[in-house]
């Protein structure tokens, strides 16, 4: 069998067949009838033998990104080692209130939870797992399923940025994220809106940040150069937002660029929000993805300490995997300061997933996912591992049902319990 599988590897290689479509290809007649969501052991030595192949390739790719399952062991989606993350203290809202990776609609379409006076469309993107929507148009994009603002909320979502190959004018696409006042029930495309915002200007490799009324009053513009923010590099940015009240801090991937604290008005009862892109006529691409909505902020030390039980959606890791994604640090320091500040504190630490892919692999999975948390936790902040126990429930115990994006991403948790 491996005899014929390099021998049909050397041949498609000579025909010019490219990466993924060489893995699709030997998938199929290696693992045909394999489980949903899982891998057999020939895919797996299929996949580490096409990476070693192609290694120089994909590191080289146009999109900016490798493949989420290569280079560094912990690493967040754009491939950052977790250690440049050891400054990182983003923590994610308590609560999903809106989720979106657009996996229930169709390449090609517009997603049916997002609105636009633009145009747009779902894409997959080689070397960049899952579903992406086009946000190149110049217009405002939506989504529906945020009726209203909380004064603390959190908002976390993928950009990719391709630059054209051949710029067709002398600007590049500027687009950014909009906190906006609607007047009504309706879609908002009023450019003139209650609205304050960041944006990201690879032109001239900036994050600028902005507050208007809808009278044009201005609230605060300021505007922050970023390293590697540049025309003529694709880049791919985990994006996370947190609110508190007139308060807003803004990090790409590892490094917080915006912290301004009077950037939204107090007098202005702020109810959506919107992608914004203009003045894109040089024919690059912006696509977004894994659009994570949440609200309130979560208090750690009170859930641990008077509550004895703390849950987090903060803590993700790679698909399938036990592989904890960088970003996910902010969470995990949170956790290991209350317990270096309170040494008399044990925990049982509890992995969760959602309802997709087979029972039993669900449960193998979740107590692999607990393990790595602890071992995280020894390794990385020096907490005594006799403090820590793991068990995993994998979908045994939902707290949302399993048949909305929303309900599957709170179920992907873990949980500390004092014991």
């Amino acid at each position: 069998m491996k005899k014929y599988l390099f021998t049909l590897v050397l041949f498609l290689l000579a025909a010019g067949i490219s990466n993924a479509q060489l893995k699709d290809l030997l998938k199929r007649k290696a693992a045909e009838g394999a489980q949903k969501g899982a891998e057999t052991s020939t895919e797996k030595a299929i996949d580490k033998g096409l990476d070693k192949l192609f290694k120089k390739k994909d590191k080289n790719d146009k999109t900016g990104k490798q493949d989420n399952n290569a280079g560094q062991p912990s690493s967040n989606s754009s491939g950052a080692s977790i250690k440049t993350y050891s400054k990182y203290d983003f923590v994610p809202g308590e609560k999903i209130i809106g989720f979106d990776d657009f996996s229930q609609d169709a390449v090609g379409d517009f997603p049916g939870k997002w609105t636009t006076n633009a145009s747009g469309e779902i894409m997959t993107v080689d070397n960049n797992p899952g579903k992406w929507l086009n946000i190149s148009k110049q217009g405002f994009y939506l989504p529906r399923f945020i009726k209203s603002l909380p004064e603390n909320f959190t908002l976390e979502y993928d950009l990719l940025f391709i630059p054209p190959s051949s710029p067709a004018g002398p600007n590049t696409a500027v687009v950014g994220l909009q906190v906006i006042n609607s007047p009504s029930s309706k879609p908002d495309f009023d450019y003139n809106s209650d609205r304050s915002y960041f944006e990201l200007d690879p032109y001239m490799g900036n994050v600028n940040i902005a507050g208007y009324t809808r009278t044009g009053e201005k609230i605060l513009t300021n505007e922050f150069h970023v390293k590697g923010l540049q025309r003529q590099n694709s880049f791919n940015y985990h994006i996370a937002v947190c609110r508190q009240k007139t308060r807003l801090r803004v990090y790409l991937n590892e490094t917080k660029v915006v912290d301004a604290p009077s950037l939204l008005s107090p007098d202005i009862k702020y109810n959506n929000i919107r992608f914004a892109t203009s003045l894109n006529n040089d024919g690059s691409t912006w696509l977004i993805s894994n659009f994570k909505f949440a609200s309130g902020l979560p208090d750690t030390r009170n859930k641990l300490l008077n509550e004895g039980k703390f849950s987090t959606t903060g803590i993700l890791f790679n698909v399938n995997a036990s592989i904890i994604r960088a970003e996910s640090y902010g969470t995990l320091k949170e956790i290991a300061g209350v317990l270096k500040e309170n040494e008399g504190i044990h925990l049982k630490i509890t992995g969760h997933t959602d309802s997709d892919g087979d029972n039993a692999a669900n449960l193998e999975l979740s107590k692999k996912r607990a393990e790595a948390v602890k071992t995280f936790l020894v390794k990385e902040f020096s907490i005594d591992e006799s403090r820590l126990q793991t068990d995993g429930k994998g979908e045994t115990q939902p707290i949302a049902p399993n048949t909305t994006a929303e309900g599957k991403a709170q179920n992907r948790r873990v949980e500390f319990t004092k014991i």
